[in-house]
């Protein structure tokens, strides 16, 4: 009874917390609907100059910021991870302007009649595509440089660059790749997917100028193609650890680039400008603008599909990193408790230089480096360094839990007759597992948490999947709330799960049955 009370009591909290994250998502939809003021509003048919002291967001690893300041000196540069990011920046009235590509910015202009793009430009720069600085990315950019040429030449380069940039839906379409014969073998290629139009998600599918560009090169040379989508700054090292064989997001060749890969010759040549705000005045009601939201955020082009997807891919890296990595730390402590010198130490230090790891950065080792030769998916990478993450706080949770029961249980146990395997299974390890049952349950929390940087390892996880939905509505509230709302709730289940198995354990809770079970009483 008290353990139904108990669990029921858990899943109302769970209630109770889903509809608060409701009225936060209506708050914020309130604040970004109708919060926004008339004054600050900027001017039209504005200038580079007029930037010259103002703060222009750039995407971190592009080429913007030195051009910024080589034109604008007195410019304030505040950097995105995405250029999702920056327009949300830009629409928050957190920085003064965005700088980009004119493509990319005209696009963002199709769906915000607010943004307005500078009538003149700091520069231009033709984007290439990059392979790694081996044998077979030798090969590849020589291929690619003739394909390029040739396009070029008979005019259908110009063509493709029409289509993609233009307002028919209809004509931007991508070959069916997964027919392709690939006589030549299959080529990874490497994008994100957040910059339209050169690559992004349309119908839940990766596409653009550049992956059609990809994947016309793949047909006509005869290679199979595998389209992987990761974070702009995770580019370089894959392409440089020959975990992919090329890739493109609309990168500039530059002489410090080109000494860690091969650039083809440039397939367009971007003009640099900047993207302003033209006007601040909200448009529409409230319950309006939540409608438009919500209809772009889960409804158009099906978007709620890929919070599915992402959901399942958070919950089965959670779940394998959750099971692998309590069997392996539970079997790391059985090595050291009974074990010698070197078992002790050896785990310890593997404990120390697991836990002193930035995630990522450990995540990144195993993927590039360690793994890097292995035919791997990030995802099952991402199970990997998550299970010894989470292996390492178990140890050390049992170590703890086991040093907090007092010595005189296992000499009583002794006294008594049990064996050693008997007294640390029966008597032992439940009464620690009460020390550093909240502890596990918090580690799991904070598990599920630190799931949201696997993007940088092309994983498509809950957290990418937002990014990617943002980057089709340029908007923030309803896909960060969304995402936000669904950890929350995962987190909660699982907590749930884990505090019903730690009621099921607890010695106190024990029928009489169960604890004299074995032992011989006088009826």
């Amino acid at each position: 009874m008290i353990k139904n009370r108990q669990f029921y009591a858990r899943m109302r909290s769970i209630g109770v917390c889903l509809a608060l994250a409701a009225v936060l998502m209506l708050s914020c939809s309130f604040v970004f609907a109708g919060g926004s003021a008339d004054e600050g509003e900027a001017a039209a048919d504005m200038s580079i100059e007029d930037f010259s002291d103002k703060t222009i967001g750039v995407q971190t690893g592009s080429i913007f910021d030195k051009m910024i300041a080589e034109v604008m000196p007195d410019a304030k540069i505040a950097y995105f991870s995405t250029f999702t990011d920056e327009i949300n920046a830009l629409k928050a009235k957190k920085i003064d302007g965005i700088c980009g590509t004119e493509s990319t910015i005209r696009e963002l202009m199709k769906q915000n009649g607010d943004i307005s793009l500078t009538k003149d430009s700091m520069g231009e720069f033709g984007t290439c595509f990059l392979f790694p600085k081996n044998e077979k990315g030798e090969v590849l950019v020589g291929q690619m440089d003739a394909f390029i040429t040739g396009l070029e030449e008979s005019g259908e380069l110009a063509h493709l660059h029409e289509v993609w940039t233009g307002k028919d839906e209809s004509l931007k379409v991508i070959d069916d790749y997964s027919s392709f014969p690939a006589d030549n073998g299959t080529l990874k290629f490497v994008t994100e997917g957040t910059f339209p139009p050169y690559d992004y998600f349309a119908d839940n599918e990766l596409v653009g100028y550049e992956v059609d560009l990809a994947v016309r090169f793949c047909k006509e040379y005869g290679y199979g193609i595998d389209l992987i989508d990761m974070n702009f700054d995770a580019l370089m090292p894959a392409i440089q650890s020959g975990k992919c064989d090329f890739g493109a997001s609309g990168i500039a060749a530059t002489e410090e680039r080109k000494e860690n890969a091969y650039f083809s010759v440039p397939d367009y040549y971007e003009q640099i400008k900047i993207a302003y705000l033209n006007e601040s005045s909200s448009k529409g009601g409230i319950i309006a603008s939540i409608k438009s939201s919500f209809n772009k955020t889960f409804i158009q082009e099906s978007r709620y599909k890929l919070f599915i997807q992402g959901i399942l891919t958070t919950i089965l890296i959670t779940v394998c990193s959750v099971i692998l990595g309590t069997l392996l730390g539970f079997l790391l402590y059985l090595w050291c408790r009974r074990g010698g010198f070197i078992a002790n130490k050896v785990t310890a230090f593997c404990v120390w230089l697991v836990q002193g790891l930035p995630v990522i950065v450990l995540l990144m080792l195993l993927y590039y480096v360690v793994l890097g030769k292995v035919s791997i998916s990030g995802m099952w990478v991402s199970v990997i360094g998550f299970t010894l993450v989470f292996a390492a706080a178990v140890y050390s949770m049992i170590l703890a839990g086991v040093r907090a029961v007092d010595d005189g249980q296992t000499e009583a146990s002794y006294a008594l007759g049990f064996t050693d395997r008997e007294t640390f299974f029966g008597i032992i390890l439940p009464q620690a597992a009460q020390h550093f049952m909240p502890m596990y349950k918090s580690e799991i929390v904070s598990l599920i948490k630190a799931t949201a940087v696997v993007g940088y390892i092309a994983v498509q996880d809950l957290t990418k999947m937002g990014d990617i939905v943002r980057s089709r509505t340029y908007e923030a509230f309803f896909p960060l709330v969304a995402v936000a709302v669904i950890y929350f709730v995962i987190s909660a289940i699982l907590t749930a799960i884990v505090s019903r198995i730690t009621l099921s354990v607890d010695p106190e809770k024990r029928s009489e049955a169960k604890v004299l079970k074995g032992v011989k009483t006088d009826d």
